[in-house]
């Protein structure tokens, strides 16, 4: 999959430029910066489709490359490093997006074939979900209220639980699975 965007490695008058910029000097930042600005929104519009947010998202993604250029080992690797932070930001703009809905999205198309219910009031719908999320195991539980209450990435959820990222996915895939399990079954009340 091509984005059109040329991501192999940084030109070389660019290196120099990162170094700077690692050091902190703040026009070595700015001229990073504008270098880059351009091709990052279009970048962050192309992968979301978001045409009214991509500014915010794109100051998102020019603060943690400020914040984490120390961590860049290789400079002329600042290209791809930055679009990985780019995808990363636009990966978890798009997830906060589906928010509560990702619990309830079809997992198998048999899902598909099932009737809607009645519109249920907002409260009652909380109180199912609620009621649902005191069933199940506690790690799951806990995994599952941490994602939803704040806009976490799958770093920041492994962080918090001491695990890896696969693991977290792992558990995740698993809890929102028997959370809908349980809401189906109407075993919430």
């Amino acid at each position: 999959m091509s984005t059109g965007l040329a991501m192999e490695s940084a030109p070389p008058e660019m290196v120099p430029l990162v170094l700077c910029a690692r050091r902190g000097d703040r026009r070595a930042i700015e001229e990073l910066i504008g270098r880059y600005q351009g091709r990052i929104a279009r970048f962050v519009v192309s992968q979301t489709s978001d045409t009214q947010q991509y500014e915010d998202l794109c100051q998102v993604i020019f603060v943690k490359m400020v914040l984490n250029l120390t961590r860049l080992q290789d400079p002329e690797r600042f290209e791809p490093w930055l679009f990985q932070i780019a995808r990363n930001a636009c990966r978890d703009h798009l997830r906060r997006q589906r928010g509560w809905r990702r619990l309830f999205t079809a997992f198998e198309p048999a899902y598909e074939a099932i009737a809607a219910s009645p519109p249920v009031a907002g409260d009652e719908r909380t109180e199912d979900v609620a009621r649902g999320l005191a069933r199940l195991p506690a790690d799951q539980a806990t995994l599952l209220r941490l994602s939803l209450e704040g806009d976490r990435s799958y770093e920041e959820l492994a962080a918090l639980s001491e695990t890896s990222v696969p693991a977290v996915k792992s558990r995740l895939h698993r809890a929102r699975r028997s959370l809908r399990q349980i809401l189906f079954a109407g075993e919430a009340k």
